[in-house]
């Protein structure tokens, strides 16, 4: 899976908004493969993941509506199983006292059955919106840990809402007047699904994904830092500010966002279990070790989603019912091309009518630029599972039979297109050099003008702005945090906890909007980093774990070495560790409540038709 958010700070984005007046709900609800139902029948961040900001409710506008009425009332209290017999003949031996004394007992656990009757059935069958978690608020559990109704609707409205706002701008084909369970996509394996079970699925995956990283973190001792602690306080002041504003108490505010039985005390949950997770995740990460020998073995398994094949292309687009046209004279002008040379020759000629459409749209200014611009632009590559390219001229490139230089034709009917194809070089993995560090950047600081300075200026004006006395400053400081990290564990993880704490490059931290925490910069292809910085870093006597100082025009960079290596096994590296995760996460079973199920939110189309009656449709 991509690496889902697990940063509470970003929850409740404008990416999670609920849109408007899409409220109501449908309860079609399907089962996992990977979960256990109990037997009373009763939690990739690829996300992208719900995230929440400060604002927790920007603007106290959302538009989800709810019923006016609570639908779920308590049950029926049942009648007692067993009847109390009052009459029964006392013991052979007992004395004269012993059937009124029997039938006292009786009354008595009469009156104390009922009691527990009573208070059993508010007991396991009352949702809640304090998140004590009495069998009927539990939506389901996780691991060891219960998940609420109200926060199954809280992570519910966050996807749900997603997907339906960026289906809004074309992301995703999802008609919002119409059922959501008459509607199908597919999923992760390519299965037709409805949108419906869709919508529950993904809410279960992100429930699971981060119960899984909070359970193990306290099983680490890990706990929330004071700034996450301040900014939890911050959040739920403002909701409880906006909640006011509106006239509402809070609980009742938030339900009105998130559905039934999610309050106050579900987002202060929601809140401290995504910060402990997220503070435990970037360690969880790095205690996944990986060899060299699992990465070419991985390759080798898997070698059509890493090799990729260099050719060149023409593309023939053709009026409707001239395919056959199109791809018989195509393949004669294949015969005449035997180097990449050939084929831009014959660009004028092949590709005339689409120089002409480029043209009069104002994408070149003459044919012959826009010959130049089709030419400059002919060399591709591609890998063998490429979804969106034709099956057989994939398979043709691909082939031992196919030799360098063989020029072929195929047509795509679906895109009224025949490509004209000359493969140029057998199929290969990408082996170009790429390494990763980790770094804090402290840069010299001017205090009375520069203190909004930031890694992103540029080093010539760095060079101008500050002087002998303000480098050798910065210095200190770097020396300073380096000494600070020889007096820890000197771990990775060591490491980039300083990198959050100091580094001035924020970007490649979690308080820069890149996604990157501890001074990250993996996997780097060369030319990408300052001069000084990537010498350093692609020395071919660096292990893992050394650590130095280095000065660039930027500043002075705190640098840990993790490797150097192939693009194809770093990208190997990678699929791995998100195999191992998913794994990990999946590990977290799940068990379901279905009574309780019953009454969590399924999202309903908008309606916006009114009958001759009156009434919704």
């Amino acid at each position: 899976m991509d690496e889902k958010n697990l940063n509470p700070n970003e929850n409740l984005s404008e990416d999670t908004k609920p849109v408007e007046n899409d409220a109501t709900l449908e309860n079609e609800t399907a089962p996992r493969e990977d979960e256990q139902v109990e037997k009373n029948d009763g939690w990739k961040f690829d996300a992208e993941a719900p995230t929440l900001n400060n604002n927790v409710i920007e603007n106290g506008e959302f538009e989800i509506q709810i019923p006016a009425s609570n639908p779920y009332e308590t049950a029926p209290r049942p009648k007692p199983t067993v009847a109390v017999q009052p009459n029964q003949e006392p013991k052979k031996n007992g004395n004269k006292n012993d059937k009124l004394l029997f039938s006292v007992v009786a009354v008595v656990m009469a009156v104390l059955l009922g009691v527990s009757v009573f208070f059993g059935v508010m007991y396991y069958t009352r949702p809640n919106s304090d998140e004590k978690m009495n069998p009927g608020n539990v939506a389901m559990t996780v691991g060891e840990t219960p998940v609420s109704i109200g926060m199954y609707n809280y992570y519910y409205t966050c996807v749900s809402q997603n997907y339906i706002n960026y289906a809004g701008y074309g992301y995703y084909d999802i008609d919002t007047s119409k059922p959501y369970g008459t509607q199908t996509t597919t999923d992760d394996e390519g299965n037709e699904i409805k949108w419906s079970e869709k919508f529950e699925n993904d809410t279960i995956d992100q429930i699971q994904y981060i119960t899984a990283y909070y359970e193990e973190a306290l099983k680490h001792n890990v706990k929330l830092k004071d700034e996450q602690k301040e900014n939890i306080k911050s959040s739920l002041d403002g909701i409880k500010s906006t909640a006011s504003e509106n006239n509402k108490g809070v609980n009742e505010y938030i339900a009105e966002i998130y559905g039934d039985y999610c309050g106050y005390a579900t987002l202060e949950k929601m809140l401290e279990q995504c910060y402990i997770a997220e503070n435990y995740y970037q360690q969880k990460q790095l205690e996944i070790e990986i060899t060299t020998e699992e990465e070419e073995k991985y390759f080798e398994e898997n070698k059509q989603n890493y090799e990729n094949v260099n050719f060149a292309y023409l593309q023939v687009p053709y009026e409707e019912g001239k395919g056959k046209e199109t791809l018989d004279s195509s393949l004669k002008y294949a015969k005449k091309i035997k180097s990449v040379d050939d084929m831009k020759k014959l660009i004028p000629v092949v590709c005339k009518d689409v120089i002409k459409d480029y043209v009069a749209q104002g994408y070149a200014n003459t044919e012959e630029e826009c010959a130049e611009m089709l030419a400059a632009n002919l060399e591709v590559s591609i890998t063998a599972n490429e979804e969106g390219f034709i099956k057989s001229a994939i398979d043709w490139l691909f082939s031992n039979d196919t030799a360098v230089g063989t020029c072929s034709a195929f047509d795509d009917p679906d895109n009224s297109t025949v490509y004209i194809l000359l493969k140029t070089g057998e199929p290969k993995p990408d082996d170009s050099v790429v390494y990763s560090v980790r770094h804090i950047l402290i840069m010299p600081k001017d205090e009375t003008e520069n203190k909004e300075e930031t890694a992103e200026d540029s080093h010539e004006e760095t060079k101008k702005k500050f002087t002998k006395e303000q480098w050798a400053e910065a210095e200190k400081k770097a020396k300073e945090i380096l000494d600070e990290y020889n007096s820890t564990g000197k771990t990775e993880y060591d490491f980039a906890l300083l990198a959050e704490k100091y580094s001035e490059d924020t970007e490649s931290t979690s308080k820069g909007s890149s996604g990157l925490y501890g001074g990250l910069y993996e996997g780097t292809p060369l030319g990408r980093m300052v001069p000084s910085f990537e010498k350093w870093s692609v020395d071919a006597n660096r292990k893992y774990g050394d650590v130095d100082i280095v000065k660039s025009e930027h500043g002075y960079h705190i640098m840990f070495f993790v490797e150097n290596t192939k693009q194809y096994l770093f990208d190997c590296k990678k699929a791995i560790q998100l195999e191992k995760e998913d794994a990990f996460v999946k590990s977290a079973t799940i068990k379901k409540n279905k009574l309780s199920l019953k009454k969590v939110k399924v999202a309903q189309p908008n309606q916006t038709q009114e009958d001759e009656s009156g009434t919704k449709e």
